[in-house]
């Protein structure tokens, strides 16, 4: 899932699906989005790490 920022054009961080605390702004997407977020420096979720799920180096 990709967390928005209250002006939504801002991404605030990427969860897995299974994430406790994805905020209310939180919409599913791709694993290719998510991946592609994280190469574009958008910060993995600190509770579930996505970035440790998905098995990617940032």
């Amino acid at each position: 899932m990709i967390e928005r920022g209250l002006d939504r054009s801002n991404i605030v961080a990427v969860h897995t699906g299974e994430c406790w605390d994805p905020g209310k702004r939180a919409k599913p997407v791709s694993r290719a989005q998510a991946v592609e977020a994280l190469r574009h420096q958008v910060p993995a979720c600190t509770k579930c790490r996505l970035d440790t799920a998905l098995g990617i180096e940032v």
